[in-house]
């Protein structure tokens, strides 16, 4: 018999995060699949302490790449959030991967000011390391066009 996945597609998993987080106190601003008019997206936008949060969203049916979303991540330091996470959620049956899975993002992810989350099926998403104030909001022109290049 082939195991059910925790949730049917990537939207869902951002649904039911949003509704865990809002019963956290997180106020949920939108929550994204894609259809946004900026790119890339935030999956779930949420506010906090008067703090605009963005998160990126992964969902692992089968086999966890650790460095999915790290580039959309860092990438919505540019919209101007306050703070990015990215979430990385591995189904349950994927469970016995997630110790190397985590501790390969981390060492990445600990490199940049992006927040690290994850979540096995259904279960509380953890923050395994709090995001750091973004660093480019110190500059304005960053945030005037994103086809803009940097110099």
């Amino acid at each position: 018999m082939k195991n059910l996945q925790d949730f049917a597609s990537e939207e869902e998993a951002y649904k039911y995060v949003s509704h865990v987080l809002s019963e956290k106190g997180y106020k949920i601003k939108r929550i994204m699949s894609g259809k946004g008019k900026q790119s890339p997206d935030a999956d779930i936008e949420l506010e906090k302490n008067n703090e605009k949060i963005a998160i990126e969203v992964k969902y692992f049916k089968d086999t966890p790449k650790f460095y999915l979303g790290l580039d959309e991540a860092l990438a919505l330091l540019l919209h101007g959030y306050d703070k990015v996470y990215l979430l990385h959620v591995l189904d349950t049956a994927l469970s016995d991967k997630c110790e190397n899975h985590v501790s390969k993002a981390l060492a990445i992810i600990n490199l940049t000011p992006i927040g690290y989350m994850f979540m096995i099926g259904r279960g509380d998403p953890k923050i395994l390391r709090e995001a750091l104030r973004n660093p480019l909001k110190m500059d304005p022109h960053l945030h005037e066009s994103h086809s803009q290049s940097i110099h």
